[in-house]
């Protein structure tokens, strides 16, 4: 498993110019682009790039970390937990003309699998037959061992779940804005934020109070689970308010950069 921020240097790995195939392009946005690629006859992996991320965002990371960085270590911390992930593979960061600034991501492909919320679709008949008992217990186990996921949506969570299949298998993708803690986070407000936008994407397909027994699974007493729907709204102004911190810290981080740059000059 490789932790270099430079690129590989193994035949097929992303050596520019890279020309990626279009066929196997996952998800197209002007900062980030994903797509599938066979890498050193390893099998299939996913590629994910942060692109265009301009200088002052370049030097932010230098300083402090690469959200590439930051999510390889994550996945490999999970990994290791045994908490079923996308298992890393390397992570690179440069500058292309073509794409700026980047950051790769590079993580084995899960096979015959889809976003959960896929099958939770309205009018989807399947979604009445997964148990998402083992999810929350998922989740749980994550943030014991002290991770943030940060977008915990049914969109980040992929399944190979199928009508009838009450076993379903789970596994957490794409920690772009998780964090690792040095110990837990169980019982805590950011984890209880997790907690929230996992539910509020599962109830939007399956309705109000769904999650309610896998809520008990995740650890919630009765108590419990009264405060936490009392509390939901002050979680979301919990979000805003870390927002707002981190826009802050990045105006901060970016004018010390600068002047380090000055000093090292002078």
């Amino acid at each position: 498993m490789q932790t270099s921020g430079r690129q590989p240097e193994k035949a097929g790995s992303l050596v520019w110019p890279y020309k990626i195939d279009r066929d196997n392009t996952i998800k197209a946005e002007a900062k980030c682009l994903i797509w599938s690629e066979q890498l050193d006859n390893a099998g299939p992996f996913v590629l994910k790039m942060y692109r265009h991320r301009g200088l002052a965002n370049f030097i932010r990371a230098k300083i402090l970390t690469f959200r590439a960085q930051r999510e390889f270590r994550i996945l490999g911390h999970l990994h290791r937990e045994g908490i079923p992930c996308s298992i890393p593979h390397f992570w690179t960061c440069g500058y292309y003309k073509a794409y700026g600034f980047y950051e790769i991501l590079c993580t084995r492909q899960i096979p015959k699998t889809k976003p959960l919320g896929d099958y939770l679709a309205p009018k989807q008949a399947a979604a009445r037959d997964i148990d998402l008992g083992p999810l929350f217990q998922i989740v749980q186990k994550m943030h014991i061992c002290g991770v943030y996921h940060g977008a915990l949506s049914t969109k980040n969570i992929l399944t190979a779940a199928a009508a009838g299949n009450v076993q379903a298998n789970f596994y957490l993708i794409d920690f772009a804005r998780g964090w690792s803690f040095p110990g837990s986070i169980y019982g805590k407000k950011i984890a209880w934020y997790d907690i929230l936008k996992l539910v509020r994407s599962i109830e939007n397909d399956l309705g109000a109070g769904s999650c309610d027994p896998y809520l008990v699974q995740y650890g919630f007493g009765e108590r419990t689970l009264k405060k936490f729907y009392q509390d939901a709204g002050r979680y979301k102004l919990y979000s805003r308010k870390q927002k707002r911190i981190k826009n802050i810290l990045k105006v901060k981080v970016f004018f010390s950069a600068i002047l380090t740059r000055l000093k090292t000059k002078a």
